[in-house]
């Protein structure tokens, strides 16, 4: 029999998802890309299923890295990185928590597909088996988020066939089972219940207790660049606790080339600044001012202003016109927390 739906007569998520996963035995689901929004409106009708959730994503990752295992781990931490961390926050918390038991548990399984093997997946699908062993397939472009399922004007339809449910299934086997499809990296699943207890500690809190760890396992470097080396992080702990003991930070740092000096003095300069009330003075050649503030931002996310003769301007772009000491005061629209870098030639 064939159901159809539609978001401007009914609430799909409530009225067809929730309704047909509440105690099913199996759920089987072709849902475009992965992400942490992924079952923001299924979640609690998820972990009611006596069996198990597959999901079969999306993921822009080149295809040559599902080759080795590690290069495959390393390309969906940085996909990962580069789109949960614009919206961590502690409302989207419950949704990183869900996400970390029901992968964590078994409960949910999920694969990788690259975009190179199909081109991008618009066709979304799904099979439930029922809990009395029924099994239903529906079709539509909905995938496994609130603005699907809950905002955006969509349809579906709902075939409970033999045909129509063998025909999705052949069709989601196929993506579950290429060559070039692969489990959800472990580090996403640990990240994501990082992300469910992380708390944010405010500067002034964190200056009773300063500790370095905390401000860079959240930076960019960090997060998607796969962390600091050994020997980046022994010279910025070195320079930061010989800044707060007193000692003076007067070092000398002769590193090879490509062994990223400059990550290593601007976080020390970082961690400085947060600890102080004052901003940082980098001198660096004319030539390179541009490429240490596109890192300062990209690898650090440290707001910063370069002098250019005769004004200030900003990581933006944006020029703030010399007048003693106030406009470079607005340059750092990121937060009062994160303190403008003043760099110049």
């Amino acid at each position: 029999m064939i159901n159809r739906y539609s978001s401007r007569r009914q609430r799909i998520g409530t009225g067809f998802l929730n309704e047909k996963l509440r105690n099913a035995l199996a759920y089987d689901r072709i849902a475009g890309y992965f992400s942490s929004s992924l079952l923001e409106v299924a979640g609690e009708a998820i972990e009611s299923v006596r069996g198990t959730a597959r999901i079969v994503c999306n993921s822009e990752i080149d295809i040559r890295d599902t080759v080795t295992a590690r290069s495959a781990e390393m390309a969906m931490r940085q996909e990962w990185c580069s789109k949960t961390d614009s919206i961590i926050c502690p409302a989207v918390q419950p949704r990183f928590s869900r996400l970390y038991d029901l992968l964590r548990s078994g409960k949910m399984e999920v694969r990788v597909l690259p975009s190179e093997a199909f081109g991008l997946v618009h066709g979304k699908a799904g099979i439930i088996t029922l809990a009395g062993g029924r099994k239903t397939s529906f079709l539509g472009s909905i995938n496994e988020t609130k603005m699907a399922w809950k905002l955006n004007y969509e349809l579906l339809w709902e075939d409970d066939s033999e045909e129509a449910v063998a025909w999705v299934q052949e069709e989601f086997d196929a993506l579950w089972n290429h060559p070039s499809a692969i489990p959800l990296a472990k580090f996403i699943v640990e990240d994501a219940g990082r992300l469910a207890r992380r708390k944010i500690i405010p500067v002034n809190l964190w200056k009773d207790k300063p500790d370095g760890a905390p401000v860079a396992v959240e930076s960019p470097v960090y997060r998607s660049e796969f962390g600091l080396w050994a020997h980046q992080k022994y010279f910025i702990k070195k320079a930061f606790d010989d800044h707060i003991a007193g000692i003076g930070a007067r070092y000398v740092l002769a590193d090879m080339v490509g062994l990223g000096k400059t990550v290593q003095l601007a976080m020390a300069a970082q961690l400085m600044a947060l600890h102080g009330d004052k901003p940082v003075l980098i001198i660096v050649p004319k030539t390179l001012l541009m490429q240490w503030q596109d890192e300062m931002y990209n690898l650090l996310d440290m707001p910063s202003a370069y002098w250019d003769g005769s004004q200030w301007v900003d990581e933006q772009g944006i020029k703030h016109p010399s007048n003693a000491n106030k406009p470079l005061k607005k340059c750092h629209p990121l937060g009062l927390d994160k303190k403008p870098f003043a760099s110049f030639y």
